[in-house]
């Protein structure tokens, strides 16, 4: 009874958190996914201790594990859409290998950046002492 009702209390901290972001965007007129600033808000609010991670655990176990369903509308819009794919497949092959290649090249070197910034930092704070 008690995971049942664990399961519950985080499906409705998820989705209170949804209908939030969802109702603030409609209402400022703002065209940015609501999906998005859910997952934004119920980050800043575990990373702020306002909600305790375990009370949306058991719910976040339940979706990952069943998360093929959700992908079901997906391949079935591809097979009702396949003819559309297939006429703009070399288009659609170009722009997922040039749009992932540029994300690993842009993150890289924002990487190296950071990691080159600390070792400057910590270089400068022990010359100073």
């Amino acid at each position: 009874m008690k995971k049942v009702f664990n399961f519950l209390t985080g499906l409705i901290i998820i989705f209170s958190v949804q209908f939030f972001c969802a109702y603030i965007l409609r209402i400022l007129k703002i065209t940015f996914p609501a999906p998005i600033l859910g997952i934004i808000l119920l980050f800043l609010l575990l990373k702020c201790k306002i909600i305790e991670p375990e009370k949306i655990e058991d719910c976040c176990n339940f979706l990952l594990k069943n998360m093929v369903l959700f992908f079901i509308p997906l391949f079935v819009g591809i097979i009702t859409y396949s003819d559309i794919i297939l006429k703009n497949f070399q288009t659609i092959i170009a722009t997922i290998f040039i749009t992932t290649t540029l994300v690993m090249v842009i993150v890289g070197l924002f990487v190296e950046n950071v990691i080159k910034f600390k070792k400057l930092n910590k270089y400068r704070k022990n010359k100073v002492l």
